[in-house]
């Protein structure tokens, strides 16, 4: 139940079972004045339950009556998960440093992210795929060629991840993939690199190819 020190206007919770059967005498923290407390009409039959936990803050200095509490809000549990992240991680540097795999933890950490400046990019970011097509080598064991260009479109230096590419039925199932490199590590930014990969004996039903950056 709330009680208001008649007083101040002061709030507390206090639970009714502490006021006893006839109500008792209690003391307002902030004015301290005192004044007798009755048990509500209404007040339920006790029952054996444990009381839930850190259901009211411990009783304040120069008081009888526990202070009323103020429920969290959702920015105080994400910035809990954030300082978890960061000791998870190592700290301040982890924070920063390990960011990708707090996103992969906790993926609502990348908006925190993003307020704070330190966007999450996604793999090939910077980079394009240009001129990409796929062909059917005849002479010899049947294969598929792929081919293509990757570009820097950024204004900064970037990795070159390795690229994966899907081969896909009709219905648009996956039935094989692969990964290769494109050949270089670096593109300085305005630079492109040609690529070229086979896919031996590819399955049969293969119709359709397709062409990402990836991490493995």
């Amino acid at each position: 139940m709330i009680v208001t020190c008649p007083s101040c206007s002061t709030r507390y919770i206090v639970d009714p079972k502490a006021l006893g059967p006839t109500g008792r005498t209690v003391r307002c923290a902030s004015c301290k004045h005192t004044w007798m407390q009755a048990v509500p009409d209404d007040m339920p039959k006790p029952v054996d339950v444990a009381p839930a936990p850190d259901s009211v803050r411990p009783i304040p200095p120069g008081s009888n009556l526990p202070a009323f509490t103020q429920p969290r809000s959702r920015a105080g549990h994400a910035i809990g998960w954030l300082i978890f992240a960061v000791v998870l991680f190592g700290g301040a540097g982890g924070l920063v440093a390990g960011r990708d795999g707090v996103v992969a933890a906790w993926p609502p950490a990348a908006k925190l992210y993003d307020i704070v400046g330190l966007p999450i990019e996604t793999v090939g970011a910077g980079l394009e795929l240009r001129n990409v097509s796929s062909t059917r080598k005849e002479d010899g064991p049947p294969a598929i060629v792929v081919e293509g260009t990757v570009a820097n479109v950024s204004n900064r230096p970037r990795e070159v991840p390795r690229l994966k590419a899907v081969v896909r039925s009709a219905a648009h199932q996956d039935l094989k993939n692969w990964t290769f490199t494109p050949g270089v590590l670096v593109l300085l930014p305005g630079e492109t690199v040609n690529f070229r990969a086979e896919l031996v004996d590819p399955p049969r039903g293969a119709t359709d190819l397709a062409i990402t950056f990836t991490t493995g």
